[in-house]
């Protein structure tokens, strides 16, 4: 099932990372959108733990004519997606505080999108076909993942190689596994569809560096280590973690500049197909 952000975070932690991850994703999302064919009118399913920015940006591309079914079983996260969506003026969403396994949608949607929701579930490929068959029989089927593992590359974590970087991406790396998350699940979208039904998808990635007085680039690794603590408290590994989390985008930034290097956001990978009579 996909992890819920749940009541107990602190709120305000919550939409730093949201807002900060969501600034990161939106080129490729808006790219997937376009390259896969949704256009206005379309009675679409957003699946997502940033429920809010998701269904919001759907929403956007199907405009008022157009229909938005957003899912999150966390109905904290709803309520919230809910409120903003109320104050931003859009009606065409409806939210509903179910999982996917549970949800039932009535006539088939033309669309289905999942951003960052892949990776938090237990079993990717049966979300994937679950989703598949709620939507119509030529619709599309698009997900876009982080893949957490390139971090970890040489290529593509830091240059020169920065300690404070090293720091980020061990506990990043402990914080998604205490939380059984698919650190690949960006790469293994290809494979996941096919294995799911689906055609061969079209892919996109999209790999960003950070550097100079890049303030958001440098906070992005700042919220993903707050957020992971309570999974790396969990796993009984907080007395390792010898890193200020509070002040830590602030000195990755000045490390970084120290050096004349930069450092990588992880891969952002996106995967689009059509659903077909076979599923």
């Amino acid at each position: 099932m996909a992890g819920g952000a749940g009541a107990t975070e602190n709120e305000s932690m919550r939409v730093e990372r949201q807002a900060v991850e969501a600034a990161f994703a939106q080129p490729l999302t808006e790219e997937l959108l376009r390259c896969s064919g949704v256009t206005p009118g379309m009675r679409v399913l957003a699946l997502g733990r940033d429920l809010a920015e998701i269904a919001l940006l759907v929403a956007e591309r199907v405009g008022r004519t157009g229909a938005v079914i957003a899912l999150h079983e966390d109905p904290y996260v709803v309520e919230k997606a809910q409120r903003r969506a109320a104050d931003e003026g859009f009606e065409q969403i409806g939210f509903r505080a179910e999982s996917l396994e549970q949800a039932c949608v009535g006539v088939r949607v033309d669309a289905v999108v999942g951003r960052f929701f892949l990776t938090h579930e237990s079993d990717p490929v049966q979300a994937i076909r679950r989703a598949a068959s709620m939507v119509r029989d030529g619709g599309r089927i698009i997900f876009q993942e982080w893949h957490y593992g390139s971090i970890l590359w040489a290529e593509t974590s830091a240059w020169p190689q920065l300690p404070l970087y090293r720091t980020f991406a061990h506990w990043c790396i402990e914080g998604l596994r205490a939380r059984s998350a698919h650190l690949d699940m960006g790469l293994r979208l290809a494979n996941a569809f096919t294995e799911a039904g689906l055609p061969l998808p079209m892919t996109r990635t999209d790999l960003r560096t950070v550097h100079g007085g890049d303030s958001l680039g440098y906070s992005f690794f700042e919220a993903a280590l707050r957020e992971l603590l309570p999974a790396i408290e969990r796993r009984g590994l907080a007395g390792a973690l010898d890193v200020e989390v509070d002040t830590f985008a602030q000195r990755l930034e000045r490390e970084t500049t120290a050096a004349g290097g930069h450092v990588f956001l992880p891969l952002q990978v996106g995967a689009w197909a059509r659903a077909t009579s076979k599923l």
